[in-house]
Parts: C-alpha cells; structure tokens; sequence
C-alpha cells in the first residue's frame, strides 16, 4: 500500500483527492498519512480523526492548538508544511496548495517522496527548471495535475517524437460573453461565476483573465521541452489538450470536465484505477474558437515573456497581488492586465542583466518573487 500526503488538503484540490481515495480501489491500495492547511483547524482535525493520519501542518499558528491530537503530529508556522511532509516521508506528496507558496512544498516533496502530483503550477511557473531539475537530480518522478497537462502528459505515453506544437484549451472564463467595453464594470461575483469547472477563488478569477492559461503555457514549456505553443477556446472544456507532430496527426485527450480524474491518474499511474462517467460520443460536438487578444492581453503578454524565468515569476506574483485586490474592491477587473503589465516592465528594468537565464537557487527565485510583490503593490496604490 502506497502512503500519501495532501499539501492543501481543505481546498478545491484537496477535497476532490478525498472523494477519489473513498472510492474502491483507492481505499484498498493508498494510505493517506499527513495533510496541511493554511488555518481551518476544524476541518484537519476530522481528517485527522477519519484517517488516523501521521502529521499535519496548519500555516496561520493558532495557540491554542495541541503538539499532538488523536497520536498525529501537528506542525504549525510557515514552515510547517514541509516539517510535516519530511516527517511523514511518505511515497507520494500531492501538492494542492495555491500560489506561490506551494514551490517550497513541492522542493521539500521532492527530497522525502517518490512521486510528486504537482497541482500547484507555480513551482514550475516562478522557478523555471529549477523544480525539474531538482527532480531528475534526485530521480523522483514529478506528474502534473492540472487537467491540461495532465493531458499532455497521458498523449505522449509510449511517444518518442517530440511534439511540433502542443495546443491547450480553454473555456473562455466566466465572463467570455460579456462585452469587452464592459468588463472593467464586472463585479468579483460575476467573476466567481464559472460556466464549467469548480475551482478556487484566484484560479476561477485567473480562467477570467486567461492569466491561468498564461501560467498554463509556461508551465507546457518547461514541462514538455516545447515552445511552439498555441491556445484554442473549447467552450465546453471536453477537450483538455492537444498535441500536433509532423507528419500531420492531431492527438486530443477528450473527456467530461472534472478534477477527480487528473488526480486519480496521478495517484495510481501507470494504471487508470478511478471510474467516472463518460461521454456520448454521438451527441457530442467538438468546437473550437480562436483567442481574442484584444480581451485577454494577460495571454498575449504570457507569450511574450515565455522562456524568460525572472518575468514568468514576476508575472505570478503581480497577479496574485492584482487578484487579491481585486476580489477585495480595490481595483477593477481589467486593471489585473495593467498591473502585470507595468510590473514585468520594472522588473526587466531591475533585472537587466540577469533576464533570460535560469534560476540557480531557491534564493533568487524568492528574491524576485518578493520584489515583484511590492512593486504590483506600489502600482495598485498608485490606481486607486
């Protein structure tokens, strides 16, 4: 039996990882032995009664919290995830946490865990190779989550040509009809709103934005080798991926849009141990929309600095400040796009000498990181 810790056990990731391990084979061949939480105590304390787990961490330190509940661990503090991911030193760490906290829970996942299902696509977006090369060092397997790549990953099986282009899909977000002189009006409700696929708060906003599939894109590139890369709206979201060779052959990974079976395949690979329900073929249409720029420019300035480590990190960390604020009142919907902008534009300035190589060391990924963050800050100050 396999054992398994869940980095962001309470959120949309995490929940759905629950209710594929409750399923049959899942219950027979995993162990769930540790999971963290950035502060729903609650929460982690019935999975730790229902899972007899080892370790936990909660993040936002709580005093009144025990060193021990039920025989497991509890790990508090900022760096309590990876305290509790090295004590349970278990076969596979799924990391579900979101943003950019997550790269050091993938890094301290690589060190004590076989397989890492990486969820959390910053670990690659702001670190570049970095992560992947940290993997190969130490000859861990690391297999994306995320639903496009995941796809990608599953069409290459048993390939060895690489790939001429990878095409990735998009539904378009929750505001794809509304007008683009309106969009600066759309309140954070209408934007939480999406048509197709339950997620959590940042990503649902960064699907609006296409920001998500920027980060996507950056994502295919360092995972993948390929950057010969385009993005088609498939409104329905039942094809997750597309990859093109040379001789002309399209592969598609078509399948009903939900996160539970990303996850399952994660965990079980090389099998498909999850069930789920499929799809009738024979009433079914596969359509495709080409990207308008002139409404998400996030995705157009995502091609634009692709390949370029120090940026695709300031790109993350502008965004997670700009939705933040956004989602709060601070600034309008279409002010996300003119944050990043503006903050990729001083950090090539900063960074003049050094854009363009990779990370050498976790240091200067946070560096950037922290840099980009108070100047997003600045820029949202300056908007109001």
């Amino acid at each position: 039996m396999k054992t398994l810790f869940i980095a962001g056990i309470s959120g949309s990731i995490g929940e759905q990882a629950l209710e594929v391990l409750n399923t049959e084979w899942f219950k027979e061949n995993v162990k769930l032995i540790g999971g963290s939480v950035y502060s729903n105590w609650n929460k982690l304390k019935i999975d730790i009664d229902k899972y007899k787990l080892k370790a936990v961490a909660i993040v936002n330190a709580q005093q009144n919290l025990p060193n021990d509940y039920n025989d497991c661990k509890i790990f508090q503090g900022e760096d309590s995830v990876e305290k509790a991911i090295q004590y349970c030193d278990s076969d596979i760490s799924l990391i579900a946490t979101s943003g950019f906290s997550g790269l050091k829970h993938t890094i301290s996942a690589i060190n004590f865990s076989e397989r890492i299902c990486l969820a959390n696509k910053e670990s690659i977006v702001c670190g570049g190779n970095y992560v992947l090369n940290l993997a190969k060092k130490f000859k861990k397997l690391i297999i994306p989550v995320d639903s496009e790549h995941s796809a990608i990953y599953q069409l290459l099986l048993g390939e060895v040509t690489i790939p001429e282009k990878i095409i990735l899909t998009a539904s378009g977000g929750s505001v794809r009809d509304i007008p683009i002189d309106s969009l600066e009006n759309v309140t954070p409700k209408e934007v939480l709103n999406h048509p197709v696929w339950s997620m959590g708060a940042r990503i649902t906003v960064d699907s609006a934005t296409m920001v998500n599939k920027g980060l996507e894109v950056f994502e295919a590139y360092h995972l993948f080798g390929v950057k010969n890369i385009d993005v088609l709206i498939n409104r329905d979201s039942h094809v997750h991926s597309i990859v093109q060779f040379s001789d002309g052959v399209f592969k598609m990974h078509f399948g009903l849009p939900n996160m539970k079976v990303p996850i399952a395949f994660s965990i079980s690979y090389p099998e498909r141990k999850f069930n789920f329900n499929k799809p009738l073929l024979s009433n079914t249409k596969i359509e495709f929309q080409k990207v308008d720029y002139n409404r998400y420019p996030s995705l157009q300035l995502a091609f634009n600095i692709l390949g370029n480590p120090i940026l695709q990190n300031a790109f993350n960390a502008a965004d997670e400040v700009a939705v933040e604020s956004f989602l709060s009142g601070e600034i309008k919907f279409t002010d996300i796009y003119y944050i990043i902008y503006k903050t990729i534009n001083k950090i090539q300035q900063e960074f003049s000498n050094s854009t363009g190589r990779e990370f050498i060391s976790l240091e200067e990924i946070l560096e950037v990181d922290k840099i980009s963050r108070t100047i997003a800050k600045q820029f949202i100050l300056q908007s109001r």
